[in-house]
């Protein structure tokens, strides 16, 4: 009897474990709504459960609770309408959101809970806050942690080692990036090895810092390297260090993509795909839309750019 009971308390505790479960846990830290959840497969996938079963079982175990007024009408209302809101009772309209709240509950608390009635919010209690704090803190610190290791490899250039940490710090999120790291390594080999036109005029010494800041962008997947730069860093050219950057990252894919179509027996032609969002400067549109063979494709990102954005030109193959 003991050991039964045992090993159900012990599965019953399981998700303390879970880095999914915890996540979740810890999106109620300032109100949420179950609903946002109900239907949604991706944390069905990565909890290995529905969502609402396991909202359920944080309820019954007591790290979460029905939220109170406050987090209910910050949930369901913006700024805006609580300044409407007050504006037509008469009251001040100047204040921090929290603040406009409190001043509508003290004027009139059942209309407040009148409005929001038809909301289900939960949040964390005492445990849970405790609980998803410890679990954020700590993810924090994984996650510095793995992103100095990848800088000091970096500047070593040892490429698959700072690949191969990434991909097990990724491991062990509950929505991990999958990672190929031949394919990872090559990529920044190409980052650190290659310099693209658009980028000519730069100093070595910005490109080093540059290269190194497009490489954790590269691996981290994130869109700006600003974190990664030195606080002064400036380009001495028409692009900021975060779109020089992103050069650097797409001149490698470049770079990769030409090989694909080499080693194709299909692939002779391609069309050069300019930005479709009205932001391609006047040389970029020249080359926009058409096609080139193999041998004659320009260089992308493409040298004559001149957007404040960057080049964001790929190639389509033409089959």
């Amino acid at each position: 009897m003991f050991t039964w009971l045992q090993k159900r308390k012990e599965k019953k505790e399981d998700w303390r474990n879970s880095p999914a479960h915890l996540l979740l846990l810890s999106k109620f830290l300032n109100g949420d709504s179950p609903d946002r959840y109900r239907d949604d497969k991706y944390w069905e996938a990565a909890l290995k459960e529905k969502p609402l079963k396991v909202i359920e079982q944080f309820c019954n175990e007591g790290v979460l609770e029905p939220a109170g007024l406050q987090e209910l009408v910050a949930y369901k209302f913006k700024v805006s309408d609580l300044k409407f809101l007050l504006k037509e009772k008469g009251l001040r309209v100047s204040g921090r959101k929290e603040e406009l709240i409190q001043s509508l509950i003290e004027n009139d608390a059942q209309s407040m809970r009148d409005a929001t009635k038809d909301f289900i919010l939960y949040r964390c209690t005492k445990d849970g806050i405790r609980l998803a704090e410890h679990y954020l803190e700590g993810e924090r610190a994984k996650r510095d942690s793995a992103e100095r290791a990848v800088l000091d490899l970096l500047r070593r250039k040892e490429f698959s080692k700072a690949v191969r940490i990434v991909a097990q710090y990724e491991e062990s999120q509950a929505y991990p990036r999958a990672f190929d790291i031949e394919s990872g390594t090559e990529s920044l080999k190409l980052i650190f090895e290659r310099t693209p036109g658009i980028l000519k005029g730069m100093e070595e010494e910005q490109l080093t810092e540059l290269r190194r800041a497009a490489a954790m962008m590269n691996l981290w997947g994130t869109n700006t390297g600003r974190r990664w730069l030195p606080d002064d860093f400036e380009t001495g050219i028409h692009l900021d260090g975060d779109v020089a950057s992103r050069m650097l990252i797409f001149h490698a894919g470049h770079i990769r993509n030409m090989q694909s179509y080499r080693s194709s027996s299909v692939v002779k032609t391609v069309e050069v795909i300019g930005a479709e969002d009205g932001n391609i400067c006047s040389e970029c549109r020249k080359i926009s839309g058409k096609k080139y063979k193999l041998e004659d494709v320009p260089e992308l990102p493409y040298a004559k750019c001149t957007c404040e954005l960057g080049c964001r030109c790929c190639t389509g193959a033409v089959v």
